[in-house]
């Protein structure tokens, strides 16, 4: 099921660019000290959460919360890039932990994301797409 549901995101976003949230921009605000880079709306969208200083101790505090508006409790989300690359993220209670992460894939997710362009994040059964400008500045390694 997995599978089908990237293949049909990576098709849909080669084919239709993404217009459903074409053109939106990543907004930037900061809780508890944190950098918090949100897009989409409060019912279906994604916030990065960054910790770029490690604020709360030696290891990362950074996430990602992605919302579906179909999918809400799910346990794996994957960002797809229209030129091909992948982040896969294990999802546990809403939150993807960079420190539950693989490193490669939270690494790609951010590469994804600093590159701006279009791309989706995607569930087994659920999908979001994003044409956004490029980060090159975002701290969230």
């Amino acid at each position: 099921m997995l599978i089908r549901s990237l293949f049909c995101a990576a098709l849909l976003i080669s084919t239709l660019a993404c217009a459903s949230d074409a053109g939106e921009a990543w907004t930037a605000t900061t809780e508890r000290g944190l950098p918090v880079y949100s897009i989409g709306t409060k019912d279906a969208g994604v916030r990065l959460v960054c910790d770029p200083d490690r604020i709360f101790g030696e290891s990362s505090n950074a996430s990602v919360i992605a919302t579906f508006p179909k999918d809400k409790a799910p346990d794996m989300i994957v960002f797809l890039a229209k030129t091909g690359e992948q982040a896969r993220l294990p999802v546990k209670d809403g939150l993807a932990l960079q420190h539950d992460a693989q490193v490669a894939e939270w690494s790609k997710m951010i590469a994804i994301v600093k590159a701006g362009g279009p791309f989706a994040v995607v569930t087994s059964t659920d999908s979001l797409s994003f044409e956004t400008e490029a980060m090159p500045d975002l701290a969230c390694e």
